[in-house]
């Protein structure tokens, strides 16, 4: 009797074992390593979306097991992109809902999108193609400045050297977002008085109006953001952007040089790309080394008193190039950087 009772016990501790390795089985399944791969349930699309009444784009599949997947939308006339990432069986609004978003600069348009759906991981799986239309643009969130969809505003001011173009341009497909933006064309390839080559291209004031910028008081959790692209130079290490931001601290309305607060910030070229210039308004205060600027009013960055932003492409003549650079939608964003 006490010989079956113990082979009883054992059994029963050999099935709890079992099951407890089942339960806490790590690592993919057999189905999803060697299951066949199926698509269950179809993509269903609408024909257009407005994303500036709210509307969003919800991609819904169900397919066979867990495995990778990936989403690629493709704006037909801006060349914007918006991906989306997968290992899952389900594809629903929790991992690929569109909200009018693209990953970076440029933004999409009101145009037709193509959307291509892939299987990376599964031989001979099938990719999905559709396509919607764009009717109505994502509402951005933030203060913007400009987008350059206006025309030059009268409260603004510019310097260009002789030889170089800069302007608003529109409707030539280079803009970071909508149909305009700002551009610097030409060729400056001389040399100062004191024998160094020139490296000033041209400029643009985006003076405050009179109501002010009305931005937010709190530097710590705005950011400033503006799209660039700087083209025909020769590279890195000789071209950059420099921002000059003019706070008037004794609020006369008027900026003062030698007694008020003129942060800078230098973006030097990357590519030859659209990028997303974004920054923390109150590192202004930090100069390129990390240590404090040195200003000659406070020393606090402060939105509220910003009355005046300088954009200011540089390039290095000796390289005997043409210099070209573009910017666009100026905009501050508060708690996090800018989503094209």
């Amino acid at each position: 009797m006490k010989r079956i009772i113990n082979i009883t016990l054992l059994f029963l501790l050999i099935i709890s074992c079992r099951k407890n390795d089942e339960e806490t089985i790590e690592g993919p399944s057999l189905n999803d390593l060697y299951g066949p791969f199926n698509i269950l349930s179809n993509l269903e699309l609408n024909d257009s979306v407005n994303f500036s009444t709210g509307e969003s784009v919800t991609f819904e599949m169900e397919i066979s097991k867990n495995t990778n997947w990936e989403i690629e939308i493709l704006g037909s006339s801006t060349g914007a992109k918006r991906k989306f990432s997968g290992n899952n069986r389900i594809i629903s609004l929790e991992n690929a809902k569109w909200e009018g978003g693209a990953d970076a600069f440029p933004s999409f348009g009101l145009e037709k999108s193509h959307i291509t759906i892939r299987f990376p991981n599964e031989e001979n799986a099938p990719s999905i193609k559709d396509s919607i239309t764009i009717t109505g643009l994502k509402k951005d969130k933030g203060t913007l400045i400009t987008s350059f969809e206006n025309e030059f505003q009268h409260h603004w001011d510019f310097f260009n050297q002789e030889t170089v173009n800069g302007s608003i341009t529109c409707s030539d497909g280079n803009a970071a977002k909508g149909d305009c933006c700002y551009k610097w064309n030409g060729l400056v390839n001389w040399t100062k008085p004191d024998g160094t080559y020139e490296w000033a291209i041209g400029n643009i004031n985006i003076n405050a109006p009179d109501s002010g910028f009305s931005l937010p008081a709190n530097a710590s959790t705005l950011f400033f953001n503006m799209g660039n692209k700087m083209v025909h130079t020769n590279g890195i290490n000789n071209c950059f952007i420099q921002f000059s931001f003019d706070e008037d601290d004794n609020g006369d309305g008027v900026f003062d040089p030698g007694s008020e607060d003129r942060f800078i910030y230098q973006y030097w070229y990357e590519n030859d790309q659209w990028n997303l210039i974004s920054f923390k308004y109150d590192d202004l205060k930090y100069d390129s080394d990390g240590n404090i600027a040195e200003v000659k009013g406070n020393g606090l960055p402060e939105p509220s008193k910003l009355i005046s932003i300088e954009v200011f492409f540089l390039a290095n003549a000796a390289t005997g190039e043409i210099s070209e650079a573009y910017a666009d939608h100026i905009i501050f964003t508060e708690n996090e950087p800018y989503k094209p």
